[in-house]
């Protein structure tokens, strides 16, 4: 291989695995609602023309996973146009390009799941944290539809603010919400499950999902 070959398949492993880290996080304001890739603690958020260009064949729905809502690129998030009176809005993103090395027992598909909202007590994508009661800082991490226990979960706050909890047995997981702002959490799920073909070739499965919601009222605080 050529030293320019070389570095071409570096930056593309590396790349992959920057895209790989990261994940796809929801904002609303009334009827709008935004799709960020990146990292909520650090506030980084790509832009078209990087990697957000990855996230290159979401699927963002609100009560009927079957109805897919219209989503519009913009510079530096994905825009979604949530329906009147919907509750909550999610997203799904299953074209990622797996990461690894192809052919190698560790060669990995990326799925990122993004929810906001806390009003409905039901799952509807594969990992998803489910709220106990509507509005609520109790949660079930769910993996298809089943309780997901002793997994970690991170939760950001509004001051970019980052705690690590886990689930107990049961796959329940209880936030604190002291500060008034928006809190991200995400939840991450791998698994040995094998799919695609060719490039696509996968041998693991990578969950990566995360929930949204805001808090009206505690402590205020102004994003710097």
């Amino acid at each position: 291989m050529t030293l320019k070959r070389t570095l071409l398949a570096a930056a593309a492993i590396l790349f992959a695995a920057q895209a790989g880290a990261h994940q796809v996080w929801l904002e609303r304001d009334g009827q709008t609602v935004r799709a960020y890739f990146g990292e909520p603690v650090e506030n980084l958020r790509e832009r078209t023309g990087g990697l957000l260009d990855r996230i290159s064949g979401p699927r963002a729905f609100a009560a009927d996973p079957q109805a897919s809502l219209p989503i519009e690129r913009r510079a530096d998030h994905l825009e979604i146009a949530a329906p009147a009176g919907s509750a909550d809005i999610r997203l799904v993103e299953q074209s990622l390009a797996p990461f690894g090395r192809q052919g190698s027992p560790d060669r990995t598909k990326g799925v990122l799941l993004a929810r906001e909202g806390r009003s409905e007590t039901r799952a509807a994508m594969d990992l998803e944290l489910v709220p106990v009661v509507a509005g609520g800082n109790e949660f079930i991490l769910t993996l298809r539809g089943q309780p997901l226990p002793r997994t970690e979960v991170t939760l950001v706050a509004p001051p970019r603010w980052q705690r690590s909890l886990r689930t107990d047995a049961n796959g329940r997981v209880t936030f604190e919400t002291p500060w008034a702002g928006r809190y991200v959490a995400e939840a991450i799920h791998t698994e040995e499950q094998a799919g695609g073909s060719g490039e696509g070739a996968y041998t693991r499965l990578r969950l990566v999902s995360t929930l949204s919601f805001t808090v009206q009222d505690g402590i205020a605080w102004t994003q710097r």
